[in-house]
């Protein structure tokens, strides 16, 4: 079970990129199926299909040959780990998401609205009653990847405000944060 012998490390090394390329595609595979490029999606499943054959026939093969050790079985899971890391990096790097972002809070004052739009942020205001009484509605448009950026401000001020998110196609016009360059 730990035996160290050469043959042993260079499986294992070949395991963990194999697996590792194998979980990268599956990871970019699954973005272009949520963003509907069926085309793409099906282009790369090919390749993730491909990847994973030659690891089970020849990677995965060649190295339970060489001896199941603890070393194999510890690439390969650092290696799947590593491919779902590369490919969340690679997903924020191609990912151009718009998000729709509805802020309630019972915060009486403007101190949120005219700190978000310090921040360059789009804010519209809508007055609502709840439960409880009257509440604010603030909208905001915004790539995803500012979306921790307009938490960390709106609860530096309102630790209770609720904030839902749901992403937006076919936008056009207004005041957008910072995406005109990026789209």
């Amino acid at each position: 079970m730990f035996n160290f012998d050469i043959n042993i490390i260079f499986w294992s090394a070949v395991v963990l990129i194999a697996i590792m390329s194998q979980v990268l595609t599956g990871t970019v595979r699954v973005i272009m199926m949520v963003k509907g490029k069926k085309v793409l999606a099906m282009i790369i499943g090919f390749f993730e299909a491909a990847i994973g054959l030659t690891n089970i026939i020849l990677v995965i093969s060649n190295a339970v040959k060489s001896g199941i050790n603890f070393l194999i079985i510890l690439f390969y899971s650092v290696g799947f780990a590593a491919g779902l890391y590369l490919g969340m990096l690679i997903s924020q790097k191609i990912s151009k998401d718009i998000l729709s972002i509805q802020i309630i809070t019972k915060h009486p004052d403007n101190a949120i609205e005219d700190l978000l739009r310090a921040n360059r942020f789009g804010v519209t205001c809508y007055k609502g009653s709840g439960k409880d009484g009257n509440l604010k509605v603030l909208n905001i448009i915004c790539q995803k990847s500012n979306l921790e950026q307009l938490k960390k401000l709106v609860y530096g001020i309102d630790r209770k405000a609720m904030l839902a998110s749901h992403t937006i196609e076919g936008l056009s016009g207004g005041f957008l944060f910072d995406i005109k360059s990026r789209i």
